[in-house]
């Protein structure tokens, strides 16, 4: 079932937050003609949809505890990774390649750290299933306690 409550926040701050990236980049001092900056603001931008999208979806669904926790804070950590390696490689201005092959390797190493939660998780819950089973329904039997 999913709650449509839980969900619309996320939207709205998401939206404010690239609207707010594109402003700064385009209202401050920024070179607007260095290939560099605008790769950079890509790949900022790109973080901002994949944070927003990646809690708007686990918000959406009744993960367990180790998904939920695992994939936001994965999320967020990617968010910060990207943010401060964009700052800091337009900063030093070094090539496009480079902050290409950072960007994607960053995306890459958070794909699989995500991937890794969610098949833990799925693991620990199959084996408490297993082990719901058999324990049974808990239900005192009759004169039982």
């Amino acid at each position: 079932m999913m709650r449509i409550g839980n969900r619309m926040p996320v939207l709205i701050i998401g939206a404010i937050t690239v609207a707010l990236t594109v402003a700064v980049f385009f209202l401050t001092g920024i070179d607007m003609e260095s290939a560099l900056n605008t790769l950079g603001l890509a790949f900022l931008l790109l973080s901002e949809l994949i944070l927003f999208g990646g809690l708007y979806a686990v918000l959406g669904q009744e993960p367990s505890v180790l998904q939920r926790a695992g994939v936001i804070s994965s999320l967020i950590i990617y968010f910060t990774a990207t943010l401060i390696s964009v700052l800091a490689l337009c900063s030093i201005a070094v090539g496009r390649n480079t902050l290409i092959i950072v960007q994607l390797t960053i995306i890459a190493f958070f794909a699989i750290i995500i991937i890794c939660v969610f098949t833990a998780s799925r693991s620990i819950a199959r084996r408490e299933e297993i082990d719901m089973k058999k324990v049974g329904d808990n239900t005192p039997k009759r004169g039982g306690f």
